[in-house]
């Protein structure tokens, strides 16, 4: 329906308005929801996928919740085990082992000093061994070691490196000797031993 005030005839224009219910240049505004459903949408996936996760791993930690409820159990199968380990080791540890204090020792200077080999043969003839030859090494060692050439001399060597303060005696036929101790400072020095 045209307006009284209009000054022109009506037209098609004037018909299409009258059967529109809105009215003029602006429309009402949406309501916030709408304008912001988006937003809303994934706020709240989120919050629903932060729920599922919190109750997920929720779920897979009470199986270390138990163990933390009753930490005695661990604890006593750790102590029972090193006691066990402990008593195994006392049972297993062996005697010394027993030299055989006439078998041929050479005592090899690889330590550079004039003198070392000789200085090692009396300590160890001071010590009972009966039968101690020397002999320079061609270069110079950082560490004592002890070698043995027959398996039946291996006893041997490890008492005379527990006695020199050596590593473990290694077998090698390296050496003529049947059990060959390289010596690179004098005796008592570097944790040696010289007792006798």
């Amino acid at each position: 329906m045209a307006d009284s005030q209009y000054p022109y005839p009506p037209d098609r224009f004037d018909d299409e308005a009258d059967a529109v219910s809105f009215h003029g240049a602006h429309r009402a505004e949406l309501p916030f929801w709408r304008e912001n459903l988006l937003y809303i949408i994934i706020i709240g996936a989120a919050a629903v996928l932060l729920v599922v996760l919190l109750f997920f791993i929720g779920s897979m930690g009470g199986d270390g919740d138990e163990r933390a409820e009753d930490p005695t159990t661990a604890a006593e199968s750790t102590t029972e085990g090193e006691t066990s380990a402990e008593e195994e080791g006392e049972a297993s540890e062996e005697p010394a082992p027993e030299a055989d204090m006439s078998t041929p020792v050479l005592v090899v200077n690889a330590g550079g000093i004039n003198g070392l080999a000789g200085s090692w043969r009396d300590t160890l003839e001071g010590d009972g061994w009966e039968d101690v030859s020397v002999a320079t090494a061609d270069s110079t060692q950082q560490e004592p070691a002890v070698f043995y050439r027959a398996e039946e001399d291996a006893e041997t060597a490890q008492a005379l490196a527990a006695e020199v303060g050596a590593a473990e005696a290694q077998q090698s036929d390296e050496y003529d000797a049947a059990v060959t101790f390289v010596a690179v400072t004098e005796p008592g020095a570097g944790g040696e031993d010289s007792e006798g």
